[in-house]
């Protein structure tokens, strides 16, 4: 009898029944979340407040979110994989770096959530012998930044600007400029 009993890999381990639960739990929220009566900011304090609860530590989260993807066919050691294959080095991720960054970012959202919004922006490159200027569209909105003076006589910006407007039959869009945008490391 030389075998030795780990406690933690013990407590840690995702048993049918924690993955069964925090299945449904799961499904709960997201449903909440598609009919738009939590935020996404909601869902993460959701998830923090179960495993609170319930007594979970972040490696069993862990652990429940591999059985809960291996239950669908996903193989977490694949994704990792096919992530080496296009060139991402994962070799640098802690898991205690990600909890504790997704813990930061859990507060400052939830300190913030009044006024934080999430926007999806395309954005869009200049760059010729009038201007060198980053184009941020959304909707019916393009914002317009550089460095230095914007020369709206330039031709390739007018015709971009016109081009996006047809996606919109003509619709009024709004541009705004940035000019002289100044940048620092903080």
């Amino acid at each position: 009898m030389t075998d030795i009993i780990d406690f933690n890999e013990v407590k840690n381990k995702a048993r049918d029944q924690d993955v069964n639960q925090f299945e449904n739990y799961i499904y709960e929220l997201y449903y909440s979340l598609s009919q738009g009566t939590i935020s996404m900011s909601d869902l993460y304090s959701k998830i923090n407040e179960y495993m609170e609860k319930n007594n979970i530590s972040q490696e069993k989260f862990l652990n429940i979110q591999n059985e809960m993807l291996s239950r669908y066919g996903i193989d977490s050691e694949e994704i990792k994989n096919q992530l080496k294959t296009m060139g991402v080095d994962i070799s640098s991720l802690d898991k205690n770096v990600d909890y504790e960054m997704a813990r930061k970012n859990l507060g400052f959202t939830e300190k913030y959530k009044a006024g934080i919004g999430n926007a999806v922006y395309i954005t869009y490159k200049i760059s010729n012998e009038r201007n060198v200027l980053d184009i941020l569209l959304k909707d019916t909105e393009i914002i317009i930044k550089s460095e230095g003076k914007i020369d709206l006589g330039d031709n390739e910006l007018n015709e971009f600007i016109c081009s996006y407007k047809k996606l919109y039959s003509d619709k009024k869009i709004k541009v705004s400029i940035f000019e002289d945008v100044k940048t620092y490391e903080y």
